[in-house]
């Protein structure tokens, strides 16, 4: 008896190779800072060089408000900081961590900013922590 060439295990490996997009850094984040837009990136940008634990009195270049209207994010450090974003004010409710020089483009959400469902439109703070690159970040 013929044993079964383990073929669609290495296509279905070959094609999700192909898919996955690597994170990169924010074309619009100045180096050193850790950038969010309320869409894309070319949209409203708000830029922290430190943590942040309320993005309540926090405005996007745009005017609007940032507490719970982020939806893509760049960490634009090159080595040791990443940064973790939360729900709630005072890093409450971990939602994601981005890499160094890494970055993520519209998070999934279901458009209804603050009400706890999805990552995009959900950070109300965002907390630098050192040590490199973490595993399961962006």
């Amino acid at each position: 008896m013929r044993k079964p060439i383990p073929i669609i295990g290495a296509i279905a490996a070959a094609l999700a190779a192909t898919l996955v997009v690597p994170a990169s850094a924010g074309p619009n984040c100045s180096t050193g800072y850790h950038c969010g837009w309320d869409i894309g990136f070319d949209t409203g940008k708000i830029s922290f060089f430190n943590s942040d634990q309320d993005f309540r009195d926090n405005k996007f270049n745009t005017g609007v408000v940032a507490d719970n209207n982020i939806k893509t994010v760049s960490n634009s450090t090159s080595t040791d900081y990443v940064s973790f974003w939360y729900r709630e004010v005072n890093y409450v409710g971990f939602l994601f961590c981005v890499n160094p020089n890494s970055s993520v483009q519209n998070l999934p959400d279901d458009g209804v900013p603050g009400n706890g469902i999805g990552l995009g439109n959900e950070a109300s703070s965002m907390w630098l922590i050192p040590g490199g690159t973490y595993p399961g970040c962006y």
